[in-house]
């Protein structure tokens, strides 16, 4: 048998796809920190659906690092992503999620974590027991009567309120989700909703940050970066430890499987702003290769 130089042979393993070692086995390939695989992506009526931000092909364009964004529509309105590993609860922050969020505009998204993608667990942010949260929010939204432009989505929520999805000047296609593969009449969505953030200052509507624990919210902690990964910069912080169930029971969970992101808010801006829609533009597991 041709024997192969020891040093060609670490060569060779440098260069192949597959790495290798001296014993002639294979070592697992890295895994990625960055989403790998959109489950579902459900918006909710909204300004940018059915636009470049909000189709199909913009959830998919947040795989794989920060090469663009999506936006969830109104309340309730969610994507569901994964990464090729899981993600395991180390110290301090697990993953983030990053947004378009800016000093005066941040549209709060809450996170859901799943060990399987049947179970699901809410992790809490600063908001949780604050006056205006609703735990327990439902809300309806009616298919309009025309879907070829642009016009007002109506909701009515299990509070007694009713309402709708403004049509603002700006965006004149239909703002219900046409590309939903079960043509839906009504979209319902179930869930927590945060408190109403919007406000004039005199000058114009702002959109006041929470204190922690959402997506697309421009927290303290947004420019910081995690374990020297200065991808981590311009992100909202997630923690496995702040993991509660449906009543708001701590419920720990060692490694999670998917991550849920949903409009958390209720609220159309003033100004010609419109409604709160939550927007993803990515994700970093900060396990991809413990």
């Amino acid at each position: 048998m041709r024997m192969r130089h020891p040093l060609l042979t670490s060569l060779f393993c440098l260069i192949t796809i597959s790495a290798c070692n001296t014993e002639g086995g294979k070592t697992t390939p890295p895994h990625s920190k960055w989403i790998s695989r959109i489950t579902e992506y459900h918006p909710a009526p909204g300004q940018f659906i059915n636009t470049a931000l909000g189709d199909m092909e913009a959830a998919e364009g947040i795989v794989g690092g920060k090469n663009g964004c999506v936006s969830l529509g109104g309340y309730g309105g969610y994507i569901i992503f994964e990464f090729d590993h899981e993600v395991q609860n180390i110290a301090g922050s697990d993953f983030v999620i990053f947004g378009n969020a800016f000093d005066g505009n941040s549209e709060p998204g809450i996170v859901e974590v799943s060990p399987d993608g049947e179970r699901w667990y809410r992790l809490k942010g600063s908001e949780e027991h604050t006056e205006g949260t609703l735990l327990d929010y439902a809300i309806t939204y009616t298919r309009p009567s025309q879907i070829t432009q642009a016009e007002s989505v109506v909701w009515t929520d299990n509070h007694g309120e009713t309402g709708e999805v403004s049509a603002v000047s700006f965006h004149s296609q239909s703002y219900w989700p046409l590309f939903l593969s079960d043509d839906p009449q009504t979209l319902n969505f179930t869930g927590v909703k945060l408190p109403d953030n919007s406000s004039w200052n005199g000058v114009k509507y702002v959109q006041a940050a929470f204190a922690w624990g959402y997506a697309d919210n421009w927290s303290a902690d947004y420019g910081e970066t995690v374990g020297d990964d200065p991808d981590t910069k311009n992100s909202n912080k997630f923690d496995l430890d702040n993991a509660v169930d449906k009543d708001g029971n701590p419920v720990h969970l060692t490694t999670i499987r998917q991550i849920k992101v949903y409009t958390a808010m209720n609220q159309v801006v003033g100004g010609g702003v419109g409604e709160t829609s939550t927007e993803v533009c990515g994700a970093l597991s900060l396990s991809a290769n413990l």
